[in-house]
């Protein structure tokens, strides 16, 4: 059976006009919890800012600043989170602790090492007092993965104690939020799919491009080879149907499919 602050969750979903509305309907469930903070993503492979249809920036609500908020998605680093990687490959919930060896997670589920961008990332949650949490990962029409992860200040190994039990509400109560979601979006007319044709990588690669780095420079921060870097840089003036490195830079920024990082 599920607890009471699930079932009042699953009653309010419904109700919600907006993605705002949502908001405060996971904010107000979270409280109930033991955690701090939640953050949710529609898309893992869409690096948008998250507004609501005033084009306001959400997420304050969910207990983030709004210059964390900004920094975390314009400088990518909600792309290359090594923390996104196992929810492309888990159904069910798993929890992390930045403390910990490989982040707490199975090497299984999550190889490392890590780019040097995704260690920034865990650099950069640190300076916010984040320590651990549980993710939900949510798998959803047209191959798009999304999650919920709620977020505490406590060590893994406390954090862990009192989730253990509450799993199957979180996969609940993550499910139902993110399919509301997306609901509201389509509702609203507003573009839910992704058409970006660069992977992950190929994005990473690129945006370092802009950033003036040469193939060695690029190797050396996300820990491959040059012609490693060279490669995915080629794929992606490929894709995107450029003449030059230049060329795919400016094209890619213009669809807002990269983003310059600092």
């Amino acid at each position: 059976m599920l607890a009471d602050p699930t079932q009042k969750l699953l009653q309010e979903l419904p109700q919600a006009r907006n993605l705002r509305d949502l908001c405060l309907i996971l904010a107000h469930y979270t409280r109930a919890l033991p955690f701090s903070r939640v953050a949710f993503d529609l898309d893992v492979q869409h690096s948008l800012l998250p507004v609501d249809e005033n084009g306001e920036l959400l997420g304050v609500e969910l207990g983030w600043s709004p210059e964390f908020i900004r920094r975390w998605v314009e400088s990518g680093y909600n792309l290359a989170c090594p923390l996104v990687t196992p929810c492309k490959l888990r159904r069910w919930p798993f929890t992390w602790g930045l403390d910990e060896e490989n982040l707490g997670v199975d090497p299984k589920w999550l190889e490392r090492p890590f780019t040097a961008i995704g260690q920034q990332t865990i650099s950069v949650l640190k300076e916010v007092g984040v320590r651990s949490g549980i993710i939900v990962p949510v798998h959803q029409p047209g191959g798009r993965t999304g999650f919920v992860s709620w977020i505490s200040e406590e060590p893994l190994a406390e954090m862990r104690r009192w989730v253990r039990p509450y799993e199957s509400d979180l996969f609940v109560a993550g499910h139902a939020f993110l399919n509301r979601v997306e609901e509201v979006v389509e509702a609203q007319g507003r573009r839910l799919v992704d058409d970006c044709p660069l992977t992950e990588r190929e994005r990473e690669c690129l945006a370092w491009v802009a950033c003036g780095k040469t193939d060695s420079e690029i190797g050396i921060i996300i820990d491959r080879s040059p012609e490693t870097a060279r490669f995915h840089v080629r794929n992606a003036i490929a894709k995107l149907g450029a003449s030059s490195r230049s060329h795919a830079v400016a094209k890619a920024i213009k669809k807002g499919w990269i983003d310059i990082i600092d």
